[in-house]
């Protein structure tokens, strides 16, 4: 299935003849940016984190120090929301009220599991093009020393 089928909170309701929820077009918007945003609410505070991520397949990773707040409560399952913007281009008018920005966001909801298993880490971090060309794995990645 080539399709993504939206829930009601993910579904776009302003314009939504705009948004787009094949896959490809979801994967290109993903693939198009390496800094993501991430949202979770710990002890009734909400935060937003931004981070560096990557995808393998329908698979989203990103990168996080073990003993940050965001890694240490996702680690319980806990509910996350992943934002990813790609900025095309400024409006600019000469009035504020007809500037704008033109943009391809994906939102995802779910929950996040964090990587325990070194092997897994390790495979994750080789798929991951941290430097932005997107082409792919590096011909000689440095492996993390702890």
């Amino acid at each position: 299935m080539n399709e993504i089928v939206p829930s009601a909170r993910a579904k776009l309701k302003r314009l939504a003849k705009r948004g787009a929820y094949d896959r490809a077009t979801v994967h290109a918007v993903l693939d198009a940016s390496v800094v993501c945003h991430i949202a979770y609410v710990l002890d009734g505070q909400p935060y937003c984190t931004p981070t560096a991520y990557w995808r393998e397949g329908d698979r989203l990773y990103w990168h996080g120090s073990s003993v940050s707040r965001m890694l240490q409560g996702q680690g319980a399952g806990l509910p996350v929301c992943l934002t990813a913007t790609h900025i095309d281009g400024l409006v600019l008018a000469r009035s504020g009220f007809n500037c704008s920005m033109n943009y391809r966001a994906v939102m995802v909801f779910g929950t996040a599991t964090k990587v325990e298993d070194e092997a897994h880490k390790l495979e994750a971090l080789d798929v991951a093009d941290l430097d932005g060309d997107r082409g792919g794995q590096r011909e000689d990645p440095q492996r993390p020393a702890a």
